[in-house]
């Protein structure tokens, strides 16, 4: 086992950190060849992705001294530091220099990036540049850098780590779970789904605050439910409770609109539509209906095979999912559904005039657009707008089954993941649509 085997998953990151890590160990070897080593590495990503572990390792790995810095101390003192940090550095060569959060270094923006503390880094690694000195950094974001700091010759690499994602994300969730005391039917690739994108720091966030909802309730195990309240709570904000305050709604019975019957039928359409057109792409639906308030959402997955072209297309249709769902139930326009026309109209926009879908003499290049090609433009994205609404209604209706089920189904738990999802596709069946 090597200093990267406690980092889970990021295989190819890995494996470049063990080739920069064997270049610091055996030196001689590239001596050999007349190569000139990696004098800097850049580390940079979102906060949470494990920018820090891998830094960390990186520096057991290579076996050397490091001298850490962090922003602690005020500008003029704190440009004093870097300082003391590179000279302890030259006296105990070769050595690592890890500079900690690189880009709040200064309170600066990227449209002034060159103040004194990345001027005085800049120095500094001008003044190592023949010592047996490694530079590591991590930064949340490199724009704010100064490009002659980045540059090669200071940071020779530059590694951009992302949020995990597919197995990346499936074992680091397993990992966070092993030390948790849970039911055994608790899924880790159903939690990787529901949370994908977001960062390590997040997972383990969400798996944690699970366990505090058991243990508030005083539960031997976590079970699934504190697992989706908890992702609601971190990806949405909302105290997401399955049944506590909600308003009873019996759906069948329920042939008049209202507010709380609209959510259901809104989130529930959203949902259908998505899973029709991209089976599996709907991991998380809440409709809540507690203390007067209406609120709910829908979260999607996109998976890495499905045609990007095809996902865009099939969002527009899912964003105008929900109105067609309450057009369908009340035959009544969807008040509630301004933020999704928004959307789509945004998503049209970007198929039409950008990515040209529908010819070339749509395009808008931003230089010589006049008041025709506009004029143009808005009639095909409205024509675009209204049929896919209607594919969005002729989706519903022929999946009536499926989608009253799903209704239902929120209706009652009102949290509902992707496992509830599969189970209600197994049992009604899917009327497959071509777009």
């Amino acid at each position: 086992m090597d200093a990267f085997d406690k980092i889970i998953g990021y295989s190819s990151i890995k494996e470049e950190l063990r080739q920069i890590g064997d270049t610091l160990k055996h030196r001689e070897f590239y001596d050999k060849l007349g190569v000139r080593t990696p004098r800097g590495l850049l580390l940079c990503g979102e906060p949470g992705v494990g920018k820090s572990l891998m830094a960390n390792a990186l520096i057991r790995d290579s076996g050397r001294r490091a001298f850490c810095c962090r922003k602690d101390v005020p500008g003029g003192d704190f440009v004093k530091k870097i300082k003391k940090v590179f000279d302890a550095a030259l006296q105990n060569e070769p050595s690592v220099v890890c500079l900690e959060d690189m880009d709040k270094f200064s309170d600066t923006d990227e449209f002034h990036p060159d103040t004194e503390e990345y001027v005085t880094v800049q120095s500094c690694l001008d003044q190592v540049r023949e010592k047996q000195i490694f530079v590591l950094a991590t930064v949340n974001s490199i724009r704010s850098l100064p490009p002659s700091l980045c540059r090669a010759g200071r940071f020779d690499r530059v590694i951009v780590v992302k949020p995990p994602r597919g197995q990346d994300a499936v074992g680091i969730a397993a990992h966070y779970l092993q030390a948790k005391s849970h039911m055994d039917r608790l899924d880790p690739q159903v939690i990787a789904k529901i949370m994908d994108g977001k960062s390590c720091a997040e997972l383990e966030a969400v798996i944690n605050q699970a366990g505090l909802y058991a243990g508030y309730e005083r539960a031997d195990r976590i079970s699934m439910e504190h697992v989706l309240r908890a992702c609601a709570q971190t990806l949405f904000n909302t105290t997401a409770q399955a049944r506590d305050g909600q308003e009873d709604i019996s759906l069948s019975r329920c042939q008049t609109i209202t507010a709380p019957a609209q959510l259901i039928y809104h989130e529930a359409g959203h949902a259908a539509v998505s899973e029709v057109l991209c089976p599996g792409s709907v991991t998380l639906v809440y409709a809540n209906t507690a203390g007067g308030e209406q609120d709910g959402f829908t979260r999607y997955y996109q998976d890495k095979d499905t045609p990007p072209l095809y996902w865009q297309k099939s969002r527009i249709i899912c964003s105008l999912g929900g109105a067609a769902a309450v057009d369908q139930k009340f035959g009544l326009f969807d008040p509630g559904c301004r933020q999704d026309l928004n959307q789509a109209f945004a998503q049209a926009r970007n198929l039409i005039v950008d990515i040209c879908i529908h010819g070339f003499s749509l395009h808008g290049n931003g230089f010589n657009d006049s008041q025709q090609l506009a004029a143009r433009q808005e009639t095909a994205i409205a024509a675009e707008i209204e049929m896919c609404y209607k594919k969005a209604k002729e989706i519903l209706a022929l999946n009536r089954d499926f989608f009253q089920q799903l209704a239902a189904a929120l209706a009652e738990q009102r949290l509902i993941s992707v496992t509830d999802i599969q189970a209600l596709r197994e049992k009604c069946g899917i009327v497959p649509i071509a777009l």
